[in-house]
Order: C-alpha cells, then sequence, then structure tokens
C-alpha cells in the first residue's frame, strides 16, 4: 500500500470515528435531556404530591363531612317534590318565582342532582338574598346557568332566570 492510500485510509477512518463520535454525542445529549426533563417533572410532580399530603386532614375533614351531612337520596318524586317547593320561594318575602319547570335528574359520580329551572322576580336585595340563602352549604343546593336582566316595566326589579340544583348521596349498594 502506498503512502497516499495509507494516508487516505487514516483519513477516512479518522473521519468515520469522528463522525460515529459526533452521533453518539448526538444520541447521548438526547437522551440526557429527556431524562432531564423527565426528572423535572418527577420534582414537580413530588412537590404537587407533598403539597396535597399537607392538605390531607383539611380534606379528609370536609369528605367526612359531606359523608354525614348530603342527604340519601331515597326516590325521584320525593327529591323532585322538595327541588320544586325550594324553587317557590315561600320564605323569601319580595321574591315571587314563576315558569318553574322540574328538568331531568342527573347523576354525578356518587351523587344525584334533582334540579328546576325558574324565573325569579324582586328588588335586587331580595333576589340575591334568597339565592344566597338557598346556597347555604349545609342545604346542597346549588344556582347554574343564572341571567339577570332588568325588569323593562319596574326599574327597581329584576327578572332573574335560573336553574337550581340539589345534590344527594346515592345509596350505597353494599348497604
Amino acid at each position: 500500500m502506498k503512502a497516499s492510500e495509507r494516508l487516505l485510509l487514516f483519513l477516512f477512518a479518522l473521519l468515520l470515528l469522528g463522525g460515529g463520535a459526533l452521533v453518539m454525542y448526538d444520541l447521548y445529549r438526547d437522551r440526557r435531556d429527556a431524562l432531564s426533563d423527565e426528572k423535572d417533572q418527577l420534582e414537580l410532580q413530588m412537590v404537587e404530591i407533598e403539597a396535597l399530603l399537607e392538605e390531607r386532614d383539611f380534606w379528609m375533614q370536609r369528605s367526612d363531612w359531606l359523608g354525614e351531612n348530603v342527604p340519601p337520596f331515597t326516590s325521584e318524586d320525593q327529591i323532585s317534590n322538595a327541588i320544586y317547593q325550594d324553587a317557590q320561594a315561600q320564605d323569601a318575602p319580595g321574591v315571587a318565582t314563576s315558569g318553574i319547570q322540574l328538568l331531568d335528574t342527573a347523576e354525578v359520580a356518587d351523587y344525584v342532582q334533582a334540579r328546576v329551572s325558574l324565573t325569579a322576580t324582586g328588588t335586587v336585595e331580595d333576589v340575591f338574598g334568597w339565592l344566597h340563602e338557598l346556597q347555604r352549604p349545609d342545604s346542597f343546593r346549588s344556582v347554574k346557568n343564572i341571567r339577570i336582566t332588568p325588569d323593562s316595566e319596574d326599574e327597581e326589579f329584576i327578572i332573574c332566570e335560573l336553574e337550581l340544583v340539589r345534590w344527594y348521596a346515592k345509596q350505597n349498594p353494599t348497604g
């Protein structure tokens, strides 16, 4: 083999080794970056888990309170009658309700929702006071899809269209 051929072979081998080293370094860098990203995600998850563990007792107390206080689902008729009575605003002076329509009950996880749509009219103070009283935490009622407009006939009154929901605990099949 001539010296020039040996030189070319050496340069080719050097080029091959350099290219291989470059490809290997690129693969190493990609893998290192992927592992670094995974490490960052795991550290973030660990921080989130630690924060949740710190709040565990607080949320367990709330869960226990819910378990003890959410009214049990009895029958569709009974819960529909109860939400209908709530929607009539009998204990809310200055609030008149109309257009009360029972909606289909909805099941969500461990709960059943009794729902009714209605329109309430009255002064801002009366209607909002009634809505506030309806949504006490121990009543398990909430207001959804609320739309408030001024009454065109009397500027002191508002017209409030809303959906009233009451939550009930599903009965556990094991007793």
